[in-house]
């Protein structure tokens, strides 16, 4: 998933300090210019930056996802009923499929995403972070 519309300068304070942001920010290569002979260049990210696109164009992330679009989530909390406890659920709602419901090759059953079938594999699993502290996942 994207987050178009997240600048690193977004994650300060919510869940990264200053540094570890510009930290993250640096690590990433912004396509910037023209510079004075007309010419793109590369330089470092900094915190007024965007995040960078998982994929390089929207065929790509399909192809990478059995050919559904993930969608951008910079405003998916605004945009859906209920807000955050539509993320929980969607994230920790994933069941077996009632008798009778069918998915094709790819599809999981969630009954908190429209249709209840959706592509996105289940993300919250046990063990998946490893946190520097050590506390377990």
């Amino acid at each position: 998933h994207s987050l178009n519309r997240i600048a690193f300068r977004n994650l300060v304070g919510v869940c990264f300090s200053e540094d570890e942001a510009k930290a993250m920010a640096a690590d990433v290569d912004v396509i910037d210019g023209p510079d004075d002979k007309g010419e793109m260049f590369d330089r470092p990210g900094k915190l007024s930056d965007r995040l960078p696109a998982p994929y390089k164009n929207d065929e790509a992330a399909r192809a990478a996802n059995n050919g559904a679009l993930p969608p951008d989530l910079s405003l998916i909390i605004k945009s859906r009923g209920q807000h955050e406890d539509y993320l929980f659920s969607l994230l920790t709602g994933y069941r077996e499929p009632p008798v009778g419901v069918k998915l094709m090759p790819g599809q999981y059953y969630n009954p908190y995403f429209p249709g209840a079938k959706i592509a996105m594999e289940i993300q919250l699993q046990d063990g998946a972070v490893d946190y520097p502290d050590g506390t377990p996942a």
